[in-house]
């Protein structure tokens, strides 16, 4: 057993940080990690973005910076995970950040890979 989560810091509706973690033993222990880390950095308000319990995986966090439809800055982050590789970890991501932030497009707003790593 092993587990994986991404967890994000807002305020106001914008994302501050991210924070992932990953643990030998149930993803709900990772989601807790990265919950506590993000508080110890002085976040109060953090949310689950992401989890998986797969054993080993190929993992993509990534970052966007753009304006919504609104015209306000914002932020953005995105976390993948697959088995097979880390372009499928990279759609996972895409995926994952238009889900949170629903008017974000990947080829007009852009994103950033922050973090590449398999576990």
């Amino acid at each position: 057993m092993a587990g994986a989560a991404c967890v994000v810091a807002k305020s106001n509706g914008d994302s501050e940080a991210v924070e992932l973690a990953y643990t030998p033993g149930p993803a709900e222990a990772a989601l807790n990690k990265a919950k506590e880390n993000l508080r110890k950095k002085g976040h109060k308000y953090v949310f689950p973005q992401a989890v998986t319990e797969l054993k080993h995986a190929y993992v993509v966090v990534i970052r966007s910076e753009y304006k919504n439809a609104r015209g306000r800055d914002r932020t953005s982050f995105g976390c993948g995970f697959s088995k097979l590789s880390y372009d499928e970890a990279l759609w996972d991501a895409l995926r994952d950040l238009q889900s949170h932030a629903w008017g974000w497009k990947p080829d007009k707003e852009g994103y950033t890979v922050l973090q590449k790593l398999k576990y």
